[in-house]
């Protein structure tokens, strides 16, 4: 996919200049930049502010906040909950959490076991079908292990040629080592975000698969805005996306969704654009003008 070039203005011409990337992944979940090198990278790439939203672990935060100031960066705590409904992956994004909500932090305990025990139920399908890899537990519980580190590991020991393979072959859905991991439903997982006094935004709705499904949840539950900007999103579905959310007068957000693989758009900062003019709503509940 080229870079992305929306310049479509949500209120109007604002003054507002530079970027804003609030969704990517560090070393806390399954990408492979440290918070601290996420924000010099930002910062090189034009990017003003920014939101770290690892999956289901709020560790990264305190770390990414210290880099973002470091750097002259707004800095927006965050974090990307993994929920399921009808058979597919409904990704929630929290903005502005706290990330001392106990109730919180007990949850994505109990999700990050469920992760671990997902890891070794993968690695015994792959070992009987001949693949035997050492995927290491997350060190001292700080880091998430999913799939997109079990494929690296793939490639790493020569199995597969890269990340995509893994998944085409062996570990995407539907594939012979592919295991379903127990998760949170969607009216959880915006229940969470609001008991931990953020903001929650369906994330990549077109990632979903299925608009059908996405434009329930967002008619059944308490949601408070919609990742219009995403790169699984065309020029065109950024508009139904947009006009959804203004119809439910929404708040509008956009991000990345980086983690750095090589192979997978994008693969740097700033390569996906989203001006701060198009999310000048969402960014005013923070108190960024």
């Amino acid at each position: 996919m080229a870079d992305n070039e929306e310049t479509d203005q949500e209120h109007g011409e604002t003054g507002l200049t530079g970027l804003a990337d609030l969704h990517m992944h560090s070393t806390y979940s399954d990408g492979i930049y440290t918070p601290e090198e996420l924000a010099s990278a930002a910062a090189a790439a034009g990017i003003r502010v920014l939101s770290v939203t690892d999956h289901d672990t709020l560790k990264s935060i305190p770390y990414a906040a210290g880099a973002a100031a470091a750097c002259g960066l707004r800095y927006i705590p965050g974090v990307e909950l993994s929920a399921r409904q009808g058979g597919r992956q409904v990704h929630i994004l929290g903005y502005g959490i706290r990330p001392d909500c106990a109730f919180l932090a007990k949850r994505l305990v109990e999700v990050r076991n469920a992760r671990l025990i997902r890891l070794q139920e993968i690695l015994d399908k792959l070992h009987k079908l001949g693949i035997d890899l050492a995927v290491p537990p997350p060190k001292d519980g700080e880091r998430a292990v999913g799939r997109p580190h079990v494929a690296r590991a793939m490639v790493a020991a020569g199995y597969v040629s890269d990340v995509e393979e893994a998944f085409a072959r062996y570990i995407g859905e539907g594939r012979p080592a592919y295991v379903p991991q127990p998760k949170m439903t969607p009216a959880e997982g915006v229940e969470l975000i609001h008991e931990a006094g953020g903001i929650a935004v369906q994330a990549h709705p077109e990632e979903v698969g299925s608009p059908e499904l996405v434009l329930e949840l967002l008619d059944e539950l308490p949601y408070d805005g919609i990742e219009v900007y995403h790169p699984s999103a065309s020029p065109e579905r950024q508009a139904f996306w947009k006009g959804e959310a203004e119809k439910r007068h929404f708040l509008i957000t956009g991000g990345s969704d980086l983690h750095g693989t090589t192979g997978r758009f994008p693969e740097r900062l700033g390569q996906w654009k989203v001006p701060l003019q198009n999310i000048t709503a969402f960014l005013a509940c923070f108190g960024i003008l």
